[in-house]
């Protein structure tokens, strides 16, 4: 399927063999053997790995009608998730990231992360990371389902959907059956209806719902597309953004990152964070070069890069510094949010959220104690590391001004 064939790598991905290797470790290996381009076979499909800076700057230029980041991340998904939660959907990320709309839902994230912040005791061994996915959740009902303080009941069954079990643990989802998640979906659609007929402030909810005012009159088809577009904005909001917070908290804890730098530190937690692997399934055959010669690619080939590869072979030290010139968010062997028409689109608003998350702990507490930050879970193949064992903060806070 790939002409002239590429190197081969032999060992298989996790979500088609729970005895597989951890990817990371395994695609690492892999490079330092055979160099910037290698396939393997996994579960009946052929993945060919690129690492060439100019192999990658083309790779994230692909048309999207020639090689699918959208259908390679769907398949992703629903190892987990229902597929039909994904038809129909009316509201998409890109939506919701503009420069007026991020600056719309800042009341919202502040509102979020105090709420947060102030449901702390005065004293405590701050969990770190449970203390981020508090924050991620209470920031995503807010901006979407307008609900800064989460009823328990919604934030149980968005964890029963939550999508990233299909990468953060591969091995979870074979031969997964997604029952569970069709009952709790279920659920969400019922919290929805009670909302659409409760009083409430103007928010996102109702952009949302006026998307599906032409379905109005079916009561259950209305219901239901604003519950699968919210679900999914939120899932996808929880896919990285807490696990960034936790990051940003425990390496600027640790690394005494002073207020003045939260932004370059926020990138840089995210570099390091990143167990991101980037597919793109080939729909139409087409030529590639892999930085030393062009290939042919056949119809359902998975050309691919892994972004701790690269990220952690450009550095693996902790250095907020590295963000202060503009090239280095441009440079294809140190990632964040992405390149080309698939960057992130809440690269604006997640900056905000990290940051203000980490100013809002400090202003109310008195860090007096921290262990080591964690190293990531073994095993993960996609978006931000969780990590490998808790990280705890002894905090104390601050007497009133």
């Amino acid at each position: 399927m790939i002409t002239p064939t590429p190197p081969r790598a032999d060992f298989t991905l996790p979500w088609d063999d729970p005895e597989a290797p951890d990817p990371v470790t395994a695609i690492t290996a892999a490079r330092a053997a055979h160099g910037d381009s290698f396939a393997i076979e996994s579960g009946g499909t052929t993945y060919w790995f690129v690492f060439a800076p100019a192999a990658l700057e083309s790779f994230y230029a692909i048309p999207e009608a020639t090689a699918s980041k959208g259908l390679a991340d769907y398949r992703m998904l629903v190892r987990k998730l229902p597929p039909e939660l994904f038809v129909g959907r009316r509201t998409f990320a890109h939506d919701l990231f503009g420069a007026d709309a991020v600056t719309g839902y800042l009341p919202n994230l502040d509102a979020a992360i105090d709420a947060a912040v102030a449901a702390l005791p005065d004293t405590t061994d701050l969990d770190v990371f449970a203390f981020a996915r508090d924050v991620g959740h209470r920031i995503a009902t807010s901006c979407w389902f307008g609900t800064p303080t989460p009823p328990s009941t919604l934030l149980d069954d968005l964890d029963v959907l939550d999508a990233a079990e299909a990468f953060v643990r591969p091995a979870s989802v074979v031969a997964h059956e997604p029952d569970a998640e069709r009952a709790a979906f279920a659920r969400v659609v019922e919290f929805v209806e009670a909302t659409l007929d409760a009083e409430r402030p103007p928010g996102f909810f109702d952009v949302v719902a006026e998307r599906w005012a032409d379905v109005a009159a079916d009561r259950t088809q209305y219901t239901t597309g604003i519950a699968g577009d919210l679900v999914l904005l939120h899932l996808a909001t929880m896919t990285n953004l807490f696990a960034a917070i936790g990051w940003a908290i425990a390496w600027s804890t640790t690394h005494a990152v002073p207020d003045r730098a939260l932004d370059d530190a926020a990138y840089e937690a995210v570099r390091l964070g990143q167990r991101s692997i980037i597919l793109r399934e080939v729909l139409q055959p087409f030529d590639f070069d892999d930085g030393t010669a062009p290939h042919h690619l056949e119809r359902g080939v998975m050309l691919a890069t892994m972004l701790p590869v690269t990220n952690l072979a450009a550095a693996d030290d902790f250095d907020p510094a590295r963000w202060r010139t503009r090239g280095a968010h441009h440079d294809v062997h140190a990632t964040t949010f992405g390149h080309g028409e698939h960057r992130c689109p809440a690269q604006r608003f997640s900056v905000q959220a990290i940051t203000r998350t980490v100013r809002a702990l400090r202003d109310a507490y008195e860090i007096v104690g921290f262990e080591a930050a964690p190293g990531p879970l073994p095993m993960q193949i996609g978006g931000m590391a969780r990590p490998a064992a808790p990280m705890t903060l002894r905090i104390v806070r601050r007497a009133a001004r």
